[in-house]
């Protein structure tokens, strides 16, 4: 486990969820780590069909799901499985992730289900620590963040992590908000630094 992997998990392309991912991986890489960056936006993800198929302990991998074969939700699970950390950069909307983002940690049943049943490939994952940063335009809203982290929390724990509390930023909004404010960009690269310094 020798790299860091960072989900940027905006629609919108070269808005300021990505550059929160690039400002992660950077940070990572200023602490002598490595990072890829994962667009989610790129993959494309089926929505789970609640069908039971991943119930079976004998299929592992990308055979446990139906829908394994057929998409691109393996290629994003896959990093979560070997990576020495992992970041998500994420936008709020409507109080909680963007759909296709959402569609895709859904489709962790899979995981859920192995965990559950302590089937060795999935139960013997070492501890990791995740992170992330949230950014909404709304700058008002006492639970704006909390339906986010409490779906990353749990997602995560199907991969042996745990959620350090996320990076919550407010009143960033159209396109290039984040690159006018200096003090979140430090705050960004600073949680990619530590990141990899902490990490297990």
């Amino acid at each position: 486990m020798t790299r860091a992997a960072v989900f940027a998990c905006s629609h919108r392309r070269g808005g300021n969820t990505d550059h929160a991912a690039e400002l992660l991986a950077e940070g990572v890489r200023r602490a002598g780590g490595a990072a890829d960056v994962y667009y989610v936006r790129n993959f494309e993800v089926m929505p789970c069909l609640a069908c039971g198929y991943c119930d079976a302990p004998e299929r592992t991998g990308r055979e446990r799901c139906v829908l394994g074969p057929t998409d691109q939700a393996w290629d994003l699970f896959a990093p979560c499985l070997t990576a020495r950390t992992i970041l998500f950069a994420s936008p709020i909307y409507f109080y909680h992730l963007p759909s296709r983002l959402k569609t895709w940690i859904d489709r962790g049943q899979q995981f859920w289900r192995a965990r559950l049943d302590n089937e060795p490939w999935i139960a013997d994952l070492p501890p990791r620590t995740a992170h992330a940063v949230l950014l909404a335009g709304q700058p008002t809203g006492e639970k704006l963040f909390d339906g986010a982290r409490l779906t990353l929390k749990y997602f995560v724990h199907n991969f042996g992590m745990d959620l350090a509390a996320p990076l919550t930023l407010r009143g960033v909004d159209t396109r290039n908000d984040l690159r006018t404010k200096a003090d979140f960009e430090a705050r960004i690269l600073a949680l990619g630094r530590t990141a990899w310094e902490t990490a297990d």
